[in-house]
């Protein structure tokens, strides 16, 4: 009997226990979830367009040999910047300046003849009305008079020419600028009096020309283009950036449109020119044209990564008054070099978006915003 009352005693403790632990209040409050937000920025903007070419010098010549005869002199370094009228070749000078002599002393015997002929012919002339001589000795005089001016006119070119052609000896650079290194070694006979040959290749390369064709749909966007050395529109204002190294930039300006559309591609021959007066940029050098058309002042910008896809287009999660998640379909602009995205429209200033996790958030989702200030 006691026993039993033991184990009724135990049993009436045990059940108690349970009863009490029963009537805890479960902890059913959730946790919420802490999002990232930031608003808009407000940045001017530029729309660009961006082309591939290749530079070309602004004048380049091919330094010849127009008179034959051994090199005799090269004086110059290749590559090292020369100036107008320096002098770069020497082509053997005696053989023409001999011609020169030869010529001159023509002239002088020339000259005198004519001289002769001419009092000749003026004592004939005014002997003739007399009949003191034959008709056929005056026009014999006369005859000999026109022939020696012939021959001074002929001399007198034989002088230029022989003049020219002891000039051409000494081949000089004709603008500031770089030659090339020489084709033809000192000591080495050129023909250049039957066929001009290249000696060398000269480039004017304080400015540098691009080339490209752009197509007529964005061609139609540029500004008008002007003069660039009378020109100040920021829009005209372009960029040159080594393909290989785009850390290398130059400044450049459009200079020259095509007066028409091509047919077969639907394009229009542009030009780009850039100033080189380090002569960093060389004939031949690969770069990307990058060209402002449309600036946009006080832009909304949001990071692209802030940004999702979908079938609808693209949009952003903003945070409204309520603190809770709200899908805007936003329609956006170009992708600044910063990976800033212009919103055209979907978006204020004012409004909250959420920066990062994209992934852990839906439409109607009630969360706690924080600002970049706040989470640090």
């Amino acid at each position: 009997m006691k026993n039993l009352i033991y184990l009724l005693l135990v049993f009436t403790l045990l059940a108690g226990g349970c009863k009490h632990k029963s009537r805890r209040p479960a902890n059913t409050e959730q946790k919420t979830l802490k999002v990232l937000v930031a608003s808009p920025q407000r940045k001017d903007i530029i729309y660009t367009y961006q082309y591939p070419a290749y530079l070309e010098a602004v004048q380049t010549v091919n330094l010849v040999a127009r008179v034959s005869g051994f090199i005799e002199k090269m004086d110059y370094i290749p590559g090292v910047p020369v100036k107008k009228g320096q002098l770069l070749f020497v082509i053997e000078p005696q053989p023409y300046q001999d011609q020169l002599n030869a010529a001159s002393a023509e002239l002088k015997s020339m000259q005198a003849r004519l001289i002769y002929a001419k009092a000749q012919y003026e004592k004939m002339k005014e002997a003739m009305p007399s009949k003191a001589i034959s008709e056929i000795d005056f026009i014999q005089a006369e005859s000999d008079y026109h022939a020696a001016v012939a021959n001074l006119q002929n001399a007198r070119a034989q002088l230029n020419t022989a003049r020219t052609n002891l000039n051409y000896c000494y081949i000089k650079a004709p603008f500031d600028g770089r030659v090339s290194r020489n084709l033809v070694d000192v000591q080495n006979f050129v023909s250049g009096s039957t066929q001009p040959v290249t000696l060398a290749t000269m480039y004017r390369d304080k400015f540098m020309f691009a080339y490209f064709n752009m197509a007529y749909s964005e061609f139609q966007n540029l500004p008008v283009i002007t003069n660039p050395l009378t020109t100040h529109d920021s829009l005209m204002m372009l960029t040159f950036t080594d393909a290989a190294d785009t850390s290398r930039v130059w400044k450049g300006k459009l200079d020259y449109s095509s007066p028409n559309v091509d047919l077969q591609t639907g394009t229009v021959t542009v030009r780009a020119i850039a100033e080189n007066p380090d002569e960093e940029l060389l004939s031949g050098m690969y770069v990307k044209i990058t060209i402002p058309y449309k600036n946009v002042p006080n832009a909304l910008l949001i990071p692209e990564s802030s940004i999702g896809t979908n079938q609808a287009g693209r949009y952003v999660y903003l945070v409204n008054q309520d603190n809770q998640i709200v899908q805007q379909i936003v329609k956006v602009g170009i992708l600044s070099p910063d990976g800033m995205r212009e919103i055209i429209s979907g978006a204020d200033p004012d409004s909250r978006y959420v920066v990062e996790a994209m992934m852990t958030v839906r439409p109607g989702m009630k969360v706690e915003p924080v600002t970049e200030a706040q989470n640090h």
